[in-house]
């Protein structure tokens, strides 16, 4: 594929002239996409395994942080959805960020969305199964996870349809099980609307208002709990009806995720028998769960929780492939392996090396690393993220003004400063751990890029025309 590129290159006039070969099957509608995305943002995780840790973090509050959260989302959704209405290209994020801001920061934004979540996130996730499913027998968590990873990498090589179908159907229980514990706290609500709103934390001292700053340390991870409505991006290039669609894809998705972060929390601590337990618990919602009905009851619906789980996997393995292989399409690596990613199955008309390499990569970190300890520094590059893309949102009107925009998003520049004033507030409260480990990671992308892609600019990292859309 390099080679071609090579050969097509000497043909035009440049590289502005180039564009890429539809390869991908263009099979998905706007709600196949939509299925897709709400699937790898997986509200049943965002549930089930990250709504525990901001009940832990913040309290009564976590609502609060949901909320701001959401509000940042619809922010991002803006830029996300212009960007990608005129990028309509499946390496997402980056390549938005390489044609706008610069190659050296769309590298940055490759190794954010690319090695580090592709890898970590759904390994992350995947270890939440066996939580749920311990309720029957005890299990290893790291090998439930494991076997979770391979499962998703095999469907997901199969086909983008196949799994749009798949996918769309396990979406369906698994919404119904958020839906049905969402009903659970509401239907015995046990405190006021007031009580519950009041941002409050409970320790061994009782009960203690929540500090600003710990609300927005929180919101780096309620953001996380929303992450993946993006994803339209990553899957614009197997999506029918142009751009419009990927924009629209992107708010419907994000508006699936905020009503199934907010209500559901929300639901839970009006039906608490207390708060402190509750906002204090490791397994909040099993606690919940055993005081309504009992063992048994509690069995049943864990283990519909954990089917939603294995969906929310099955659904981050394609969507971080897309960014995989686009890498491979750009040449952004040494040939041997930029090849091997590129590659597209013949048959299934998806990027099988790619998606083989998420699986593989999450089955080995899940099985050597403790990949929890990592989870925190998620919400601290998804922030940093958001700042890159809101920032190319600012930067491709201006140096792009007649850029064809299918979305175009109203009142600019309003969203792109509210999003990045907002995320720098949240990056100032992350732990000095995360923090630095996020900035390591920054040095590290950039040295390979001036080291490595810098000097190579003629035959690498090539940023090529979107494909003829339908």
């Amino acid at each position: 594929m390099h080679e071609q590129f090579s050969r097509e290159a000497d043909r035009q006039d440049g590289e502005d002239n180039l564009r890429y070969t539809q390869e991908l099957s263009r099979s998905l509608g706007l709600w196949g996409n939509v299925a897709l995305c709400v699937a790898a943002i997986t509200p049943a995780v965002g549930v089930f395994a990250i709504a525990p840790i901001l009940l832990n973090m913040a309290g009564t509050g976590a609502v609060w942080a949901l909320l701001i959260a959401g509000l940042l989302g619809l922010s991002m959704a803006a830029c996300y959805g212009e960007l990608g209405s005129a990028y309509p290209i499946a390496g997402g994020d980056y390549s938005v960020i390489s044609r706008t801001l610069s190659k050296a920061a769309g590298f940055v934004s490759l190794v954010f969305t690319g090695p580090v979540c592709a890898f970590l996130i759904p390994a992350v996730v995947a270890l939440t199964v066996a939580t749920y499913l311990n309720v029957v027998v005890p299990l290893d968590a790291r090998w439930v996870g494991a076997v979770v990873i391979a499962l998703g990498t095999v469907i997901a090589i199969l086909g983008v349809r196949f799994s749009a179908r798949l996918v769309g159907l396990l979406l369906t229980v698994e919404l119904l099980v958020v839906v049905f514990v969402t009903l659970l706290g509401f239907a015995q609500t046990q405190h006021s609307l007031s009580e519950v709103l009041r941002p409050t934390t409970f320790d061994s001292e009782g009960a203690q208002s929540l500090a600003a700053g710990a609300l927005l340390a929180a919101v780096a991870v309620a953001a996380f709990t929303y992450n993946g409505f993006q994803g339209a991006l990553l899957f614009s290039e197997e999506t029918s009806g142009g751009g419009r669609n990927i924009a629209r894809s992107v708010f419907i998705s994000l508006g699936v995720a905020v009503s199934f972060g907010v209500i559901p929390v929300l639901g839970g601590l009006l039906g608490a028998r207390s708060l402190a337990d509750f906002t204090t618990s490791a397994t909040p919602w099993q606690q919940l769960l055993t005081d309504t009905g009992g063992e048994v009851f509690n069995t049943i619906v864990s283990l519909g929780i954990a089917l939603a789980v294995v969906n929310g996997v099955m659904a981050l393995t394609p969507y971080f492939a897309r960014v995989i292989y686009s890498s491979g399409r750009d040449w952004m690596w040494p040939g041997p392996i930029s090849r091997a990613l590129a590659k597209v199955h013949p048959r299934f008309e998806t990027p099988w090396v790619a998606t083989l390499v998420i699986g593989v990569a999450g089955v080995l970190l899940i099985l050597t690393t403790d990949v929890e300890t990592m989870a925190t520094v998620i919400g601290t590059i998804i922030a940093l993220e958001m700042i890159l893309v809101a920032v190319s949102a600012i930067v491709s009107r201006v140096r792009f003004p007649r850029l064809p925009r299918p979305y175009r998003m109203p009142l600019w520049p309003a969203a792109p400063t509210a999003a990045i004033a907002l995320c720098l507030v949240v990056l100032a409260e992350q732990t000095r751990k995360d923090q630095i480990t996020a900035f390591v990671i920054v040095g590290i992308s950039l040295l390979y890029y001036w080291l490595y892609l810098r000097p190579r600019s003629e035959t690498h990292m090539k940023m090529l025309k979107p494909v003829e859309s339908d």
